[in-house]
């Protein structure tokens, strides 16, 4: 059922609350292309009991705060697969972020080992033993109208078995005894400040030698975080403010000073307005202020091979436990807790999985103990132990 007009949104959305839903799966569609910052919302599918539909968010006389309503209601679980984008789009419309969550994928990788994060459709067959066509509309363009009967099958059939796997999974993480770590990352999911880009943070995304000089890793804070300032203020993908690749480049080309920087903006930027790049002077300049009074930008940098270590056993613990390695710590995440610039390894549940010992490893207080051992199988497999004096992280590694 396609809803485009407010009266039909209000009527489905008066209908739903009335029945009281425990929870209700919800996908979105959207366009994120290479010219603009924002996405463009332009489908909101929902399901829940027996009934689905989809509502046309660009239609130009629909209200949409009757959808906002039902984002908000906390008697309501709102079930996603992978919600990060569906709910940067909506926060974009609603200003506000949708709670309660429940995310399938985060769900599923908290119950079982992916070398990956793990997508909706292979999860629906892994679960619910269905295998769905998802290249039949995968690079649709959703913002042209009207829609063809391919591109609403496609949106409506996510959100069908969506509404499914809830109580699959649900059932899964309390066997696996995970409810509560589960719960304790759709809390940090709906955190709004993993939506809200502060250009501040910027730079983080940016892949440079974070051992370089201190004044290089400036030049970068404050390019990158002018670029973010610009994309978000007009709307523009980041790489059509400056690309990437050039912030990255003042570190090996040694660009510190801000005429040189300046310079170079004017040449690998485009339709930036004289006033925006006056305004990276300031930026600089603020940076520059925070530098010398700190005298210090951290440093990533740590040693290798401890990273490698801590990789192994972290890998083999996941593989033991049946719980995703990405969802513990990306590759990033452990090198910034190796390095003390990431703490996200030593909270919460993370911390009682991985952290704890490792930390104590870090600070010298544990060793590893490694050993050869053959299976009944007749693999062999290296054994490591990390062990303190009130701890131990056992790991198997097959070789």
């Amino acid at each position: 059922m396609l809803i485009s007009t407010t009266s039909e949104l209000e009527d489905i959305c008066e209908e739903l609350i009335a029945q009281k839903p425990k929870f209700i799966a919800v996908d979105t569609e959207f366009i994120r292309n290479n010219l603009t910052y924002y996405p463009k919302l332009s489908l909101i599918q929902i399901s829940y009991g027996s009934k689905s539909f989809v509502v046309d968010a660009l239609a130009p006389e629909v209200d949409l705060s009757f959808i906002k309503k039902i984002m908000l209601n906390q008697a309501i679980t709102k079930v996603f697969h992978s919600c990060r984008q569906d709910i940067e789009s909506l926060f974009i419309v609603f200003k506000c972020i949708p709670t309660p969550i429940f995310d399938t994928q985060v769900a599923a990788m908290f119950c079982h080992y992916y070398h990956d994060f793990i997508g909706y459709s292979k999860v629906v067959e892994q679960y619910q033993g269905v295998a769905l066509d998802k290249i039949k509309a995968k690079n649709s363009d959703w913002l042209r109208r009207p829609l063809s009967e391919d591109q609403l099958d496609y949106a409506i059939n996510d959100v069908i078995h969506l509404y499914g796997l809830h109580q699959i999974l649900c059932n899964k993480l309390e066997e696996n005894n995970r409810m509560g770590w589960f719960q304790e990352e759709m809390e940090s999911v709906v955190d709004i400040n993993r939506y809200l880009h502060s250009p501040k943070d910027a730079w983080r995304r940016i892949k440079f030698n974070y051992e370089a000089n201190p004044r290089l890793v400036l030049t970068v804070k404050a390019v990158s975080e002018w670029q973010e300032t610009l994309a978000q203020r007009y709307n523009m993908n980041r790489n059509k403010v400056v690309n990437n690749a050039v912030i990255a480049s003042f570190i090996e080309r040694n660009v510190e000073h801000v005429d040189e920087i300046l310079d170079d903006l004017k040449r690998n930027t485009k339709n930036i307005k004289d006033e925006d790049l006056l305004e990276f002077v300031d930026i600089f300049n603020e940076n520059e202020k925070s530098f010398v009074q700190q005298n210090y930008i951290p440093s990533n940098s740590y040693d290798r091979s401890v990273f490698d270590i801590l990789s192994i056993i972290l890998e083999s613990k996941c593989k033991e436990n049946n719980i995703s390695r990405k969802l513990v710590s990306s590759k990033d995440d452990l090198a910034g807790s190796i390095s003390g610039q990431i703490d996200k390894l030593f909270k919460g549940w993370r911390y009682d999985f991985f952290g704890r010992p490792v930390e104590s490893f870090l600070n010298a207080s544990s060793k590893f103990e490694i050993s050869a051992v053959r299976s009944a199988d007749s693999i062999t497999k290296i054994q490591s132990n990390l062990v303190e004096a009130n701890c131990e992280l056992k790991s198997t590694a097959e070789i």
